[in-house]
C-alpha cells in the first residue's frame, strides 16, 4: 500500500518543511535533481539524445528548469519550451536564472526530441487548458517520444482524477515526496504510466502538522484477500452469519434478486429477503436457497409502512442488514428507512433507494445505534451532501470525509475507482473493468458487503472485499468474453472461481 496525499495536504507539507528548516528552494533543487537522474537513466536505456522540457510558470515549471540546468552540458541535447510565458513564482524565476537564452526554443517542430518532460502545471491544475495551450499540446502529443511527467501529468485534477482535454499520456510519472490522490483515480491513472516517488528531503515529522490528518492509502489486493472470512469445515450455517435484506418492489424486482444472489454466492450462511409477496414470487425460483419473508406492500408495489414492526422483529435475529436495493421511493419506504436506522443494532448497509430516502431526513443518523455503511455513487453522494452531481464529482473525497465525520459512518463512495473512508483512514480501490458499467453492479456490491459484514468482517474491509471480489471476477470474465456482454448475473455465477483463490 502507498500513502496518497491530497493537493492541500501536499501544500501544507511543503509549508511545514520550510518551518522545520528545509527551504522550498532546497525542495526544488532536490526535485529537479531527482528528475534529472531519472531522465539520464531513461536516456541511457533508450539511447536517447534529445530532451525537451515543457515548463509552466509556476513551481512545477521550476522543477523542470532545475532539471534542465543539471542536464545541460552533458551528453544530452536539452531544450526548454515555456508553455505559459515567463516564470511567475519567485522559485521558478530563480530556477530560470540557471539557464541561458540559447537553452530555450519556441518552435519544437525542428527539434525532434527523444524524451519529452511535462513540467507545466503539476498538482495545482483545475479545469481545462486554454484553447491555445490545448492546440500546442495536441501537436506535441503527435511527436513519437518517451514522455515523463514531473509530479503529475499536467491537466489532471490532483484531488478527483478528472483530466482536461489534451492531457498528455505519459509513459511514467516521477511524483515528489508522495503519490497524489488524483493520480490513482480514473481516468487520471491511465495518463500517469509507471509511477515512481522521489524523496526530496521533507523532514520526517511532516505528517503531524497536517490539518487534514486522514491517511489515504491504495488498497493492496494481497492484504484485502487476507480478510476474507476463514471457513472451518466443521461449522454450521449459523456460524457464517445471517443477513437480512430489506429490498425490492414491483418496479425493481431485479435489484433485490441480484443483491440476494450476490450474498448467497459469497459465503453468507443464511440470507433472508423481506420483500413484497410479488417480488418473492419472481425471485424464489432462481434463488431457492434464500429465506423469504413476505411483508405488506402498498398500491405502488413497495413495502408499506405497516411492515415496520415485522421488519424490526427480523432485524433482532440478523448479524447484518442491507436496505435499499430496489426499495422504491414512497412515504412508506422513507419511514421504513428512518425506523431501521433508529433501531438497528447490527451493521447496516444503506444503498440505492435507501440512500435516496435517507437524504431527505439525513440527521436521523444521529440517532443510530449501529455501524452504518453508506454506498453512494456520485448522484447519491450529491443528494446526501445537498449539492449537485458536478460538485459531488469534483469534491468526492471531501464530501465523503464530511459525511464520515459528521455522522460517524463508513462511506464507500463508488465510481470507476472507489474511496472508502472511516475515521481518519481512507482507501482507494481500483478493481474491475467496463463490464461493471451497467445496471445491477451496485446491487451486487451491496449484497457482497452485507455478506462480508454478516460473516464478521469489519465495515471498511467489507467494502474493499466486496470491491475486490466483484471487480476481480469481472476482470477474469473479460479475459474470455466481451465486457459489453457480461451481466451482473454472469459475474455472480463466476464468484465461485474467484473465491477459490481466497482460501
Amino acid at each position: 500500500m502507498a500513502r496518497l496525499l491530497t493537493p492541500e495536504q501536499m501544500m501544507q507539507t511543503e509549508r511545514t518543511s520550510e518551518q522545520l528548516g528545509t527551504p522550498l528552494w532546497t525542495l526544488m533543487l532536490n526535485a529537479g535533481g531527482a528528475l534529472a537522474s531519472m531522465i539520464k537513466s531513461r536516456a541511457a536505456e533508450r539511447r536517447a539524445k534529445k530532451v525537451l522540457f515543457l515548463c509552466g510558470k509556476g513551481n512545477n515549471g521550476g522543477d523542470g528548469l532545475v532539471a534542465a540546468a543539471k542536464l545541460k552540458g552533458g551528453d544530452l541535447k536539452v531544450k526548454v519550451k515555456l508553455m505559459c510565458g515567463q516564470p511567475g513564482s519567485e522559485l521558478a524565476k530563480r530556477a530560470y536564472a540557471l539557464l541561458d537564452s540559447k537553452d530555450f526554443i519556441d518552435d519544437v517542430s525542428g527539434f525532434q526530441p527523444d524524451i519529452i518532460v511535462d513540467c507545466i502545471f503539476g498538482t495545482g491544475f483545475k479545469g481545462e487548458f486554454s484553447e491555445e495551450l490545448a492546440a500546442e499540446l495536441y501537436e506535441i502529443s503527435l511527436i513519437p517520444a518517451y514522455r515523463i511527467a514531473c509530479d503529475m501529468p499536467s491537466g489532471i485534477n490532483c484531488c478527483n482524477g478528472v483530466t482536461a482535454v489534451e492531457t498528455l499520456f505519459c509513459d511514467e510519472t516521477l511524483t515528489m515526496h508522495a503519490p497524489k490522490l488524483g493520480m490513482y483515480l480514473r481516468p487520471a491513472k491511465s495518463f500517469c504510466g509507471k509511477i515512481s516517488v522521489a524523496d526530496i528531503a521533507i523532514p520526517n515529522n511532516w505528517a503531524a502538522q497536517l490539518d487534514d490528518d486522514t491517511i489515504i492509502e491504495t488498497a493492496d489486493a494481497d492484504l484485502i484477500k487476507k480478510y476474507f472470512p476463514h471457513r472451518n469445515e466443521v461449522e454450521h450455517k449459523n456460524r457464517f452469519g445471517r443477513l437480512l435484506m430489506i429490498c425490492g418492489s414491483e418496479g425493481y424486482v431485479g435489484a433485490a434478486a441480484i443483491a440476494t444472489r450476490a450474498a448467497l454466492r459469497s459465503g453468507c450462511g443464511i440470507v433472508q429477503l423481506a420483500a413484497p409477496k410479488f417480488v418473492i414470487q419472481c425471485i424464489s425460483g432462481t434463488a431457492p436457497e434464500c429465506v423469504y419473508t413476505p411483508v405488506p406492500s402498498d398500491e405502488s408495489g413497495c413495502i408499506s409502512e405497516e411492515a415496520i414492526p415485522r421488519l424490526l422483529e427480523l432485524i433482532q435475529n440478523a448479524d447484518a442488514v442491507v436496505i435499499g436495493c430496489g426499495l422504491g421511493c414512497t412515504e412508506g419506504t422513507m419511514k421504513i428507512v428512518e425506523e431501521v436506522v433508529r433501531n438497528c443494532k447490527v451493521p447496516l448497509v444503506i444503498d440505492a433507494d435507501g440512500i435516496n430516502q435517507l437524504a431527505k431526513h439525513i440527521d436521523v443518523m444521529r440517532e443510530k445505534q449501529c455501524e452504518i455503511i453508506l454506498t453512494p455513487h456520485i448522484a447519491e453522494l450529491a443528494r446526501l451532501s445537498g449539492t449537485d452531481n458536478n460538485d459531488a464529482k469534483q469534491r468526492r473525497y471531501r464530501l465523503s470525509r464530511e459525511l464520515c465525520f459528521k455522522y460517524g459512518v463508513t462511506v464507500h463512495a463508488k465510481d470507476a475507482t472507489s474511496i472508502t473512508i472511516r475515521d481518519r483512514l481512507a482507501y482507494v480501490t481500483d478493481f474491475g473493468c467496463s463490464a461493471l458499467a451497467k445496471g445491477g453492479s451496485g446491487d451486487m456490491l451491496a449484497g457482497l458487503i452485507g455478506s462480508m459484514l454478516a460473516q464478521g468482517v469489519k465495515p471498511r474491509m467489507a467494502c474493499m472485499l466486496g470491491d475486490y471480489i466483484m471487480g476481480r471476477t469481472a476482470e477474469i470474465l473479460s479475459d474470455t468474453y466481451s465486457p459489453a456482454a457480461i451481466t451482473a448475473s454472469d459475474i455472480i455465477e463466476a464468484f465461485k472461481d474467484t473465491l477459490i483463490t481466497l482460501r
